[in-house]
């Protein structure tokens, strides 16, 4: 047989308000005044009363001219209630806490031109978690977002390969096509598109294979594939993302291929021309990167943004870009 103490536990879930009801006519002994410390009118409060009692099978009050007073039942429910309304009231505090240390902050990593998509997802994200942060940091190379993730630093990047691992990497968010940077004044320049046979004749100029190797390997690989033994030209320090490697193009030197940031917008910078190369397979991949095992709260919920926002089957972007990013 049930005890009355029990049946607050035990018989099921309890409307809260239910309970905030009987503690204030209990408190007040009046249900008049316990409906204005409620903020409501006595019918629905009587009704929350009544709706109780039906449901834990007891009388709380006895009812009389100038209010109500406890029963015998209600007097040892009452300290049962107030204990069921402040767990309640703490459940709802804590669960606020955590919310707000789990989702203050998430920390993005970005690669060279990747900031459309990211803030795609930013908008997006802000429309569902308007209490979070989104910082941003600027990620150029693979071993700049891998050590900021170990270091937790970053929560996640938008990255380019190689991807480590030892993270947890999204699907491709989209597909890059590799860039051909080449002097206006060039024949090439004319063309809306570029193929490794076209570049045939042109110094290759290469930069620091540290700053992006698979990008490096890929491009040799297109040239191989082609039949094409480029004439090639180390370029350290220079490179179509800074001043030194613009002179090269635009005096005439050589050609980059890569990828990376746009070199001016709306468009390229006087003396050289960005082109795409329309060769198969001359795409690179983006991808989203995080540490794995990260229980963060606020990074699932942009994971799962990330996923909203991007297509399943992302399609080729075209990026006007430079050499030398992840």
């Amino acid at each position: 047989m049930r005890h009355h103490t029990d049946l607050i536990y035990n018989s099921g879930p309890m409307d809260l308000r239910r309970v905030k009801a009987f503690i204030a006519v209990a408190e007040t002994s009046s249900v008049s005044r316990a409906a204005e410390r409620l903020h409501i009118s006595q019918p629905p409060l009587s009704r929350q009363i009544h709706l109780l009692e039906e449901e834990l099978g007891v009388t709380l009050f006895v009812r009389h001219h100038h209010g109500v007073t406890l029963t015998d039942a209600g007097r040892r429910l009452l300290e049962k209630a107030r204990a069921l309304d402040a767990a309640a009231a703490d459940f709802s505090v804590t669960a606020q806490q955590v919310t707000c240390a789990e989702a203050s902050e998430i920390r993005v990593g970005i690669g060279w031109g990747l900031w459309d998509i990211v803030n795609r997802i930013r908008v997006e994200f802000a429309r569902q978690s308007p209490n979070v942060t989104i910082t941003a940091t600027d990620a150029f190379c693979w071993y700049d977002s891998d050590e900021q993730l170990r270091n937790r630093s970053l929560d996640i990047a938008f990255a380019r390969p190689p991807f480590d691992d030892s993270f947890e990497v999204s699907p491709p968010l989209l597909h890059e096509r590799i860039q051909a940077i080449v002097s206006d004044v060039s024949p090439l320049a004319a063309l809306e598109t570029v193929s490794v046979r076209d570049l045939a004749t042109e110094t290759l100029l290469l930069w620091d294979r540290r700053i992006a190797p698979v990008l490096s390997d890929q491009i040799l690989g297109l040239y191989a594939r082609a039949g094409v033994e480029p004439k090639t030209m180390s370029t350290p320090g220079a490179g179509p993302f800074n001043h030194a490697g613009m002179m090269l193009v635009a005096s005439g030197k050589g050609v980059y291929l890569g990828y990376g940031v746009p070199l001016t917008e709306p468009q390229p910078p006087s003396g050289v021309a960005v082109r795409p190369l329309s060769d198969p397979g001359a795409t690179t991949e983006v991808r989203a990167v995080r540490r794995k095992g990260d229980e963060s709260l606020a990074v699932k919920r942009f994971v799962e943004c990330i996923g909203r926002v991007v297509p399943q089957e992302p399609r080729e972007q075209y990026v006007p870009v430079a050499v030398g990013a992840r």
